[in-house]
């Protein structure tokens, strides 16, 4: 990943166009350029995307789910999630300027990618935690043992479920959801 040297204040990054069609992360300031993903993240970012979606249209809930918003995690951090679930109010906020969501979303998922196992696992929990996402998916196809990590906020700490092959995944933000590992991490 290729980090600017140049310090961005949030505002300047919400309006940063470098005339391309790169994304960028905002990390403490410097602009980090995000790696394209591959194709695998792709199929398993639509799946997922398309399940919150059927849920949240079967229960009728005021929310959405975004592909690939920023989510501001600091004076001068934002990070690009694979999906937010956000309440509709949130995007209505957000029609008019970039897709960066200034307060915590309802659910944030990252599909993990070969350039981001540190980010996802560690820096973006850790972010995450700290702004009270309810609940964060780390979504691991990648790795030797492929499964899903479901973090928890409780009391401001986020608790741990791991999820593999045919167990049904628990959501407290989707708690009538029946989907199992395999079934998004094979899609």
């Amino acid at each position: 990943m290729l980090t600017t040297q140049s310090i961005f204040t949030f505002e300047e990054y919400l309006t940063y166009d470098d005339g391309t069609d790169s994304r960028y992360e905002l990390d403490h300031g410097k602009l980090v350029l995000m790696t394209p993903a591959i194709g695998q993240h792709y199929f398993i970012t639509h799946f997922i995307f398309e399940t919150f979606l059927q849920e949240i249209r079967r229960l009728k809930l005021p929310w959405m789910v975004v592909f690939e918003p920023g989510q501001q995690t600091g004076p001068k951090t934002s990070r690009l999630s694979a999906l937010l679930v956000i309440p509709k109010t949130n995007m209505e906020a957000m029609r008019y300027q970039s897709l960066v969501l200034e307060v915590p979303a309802l659910l944030a998922v990252e599909v993990v990618s070969p350039s981001s196992i540190q980010d996802d696992y560690i820096t973006e929990r850790d972010e995450y935690q700290a702004i009270g996402i309810p609940e964060y998916w780390v979504v691991d196809a990648i790795s030797e043992n492929p499964r899903i990590a479901i973090h928890t906020l409780t009391d401001n700490v986020y608790h741990l479920n791991i999820f593999s092959n045919a167990e049904l995944l628990i959501s407290p933000t989707f708690p009538e959801l029946k989907i199992t590992a395999e079934q998004i991490l094979n899609a």
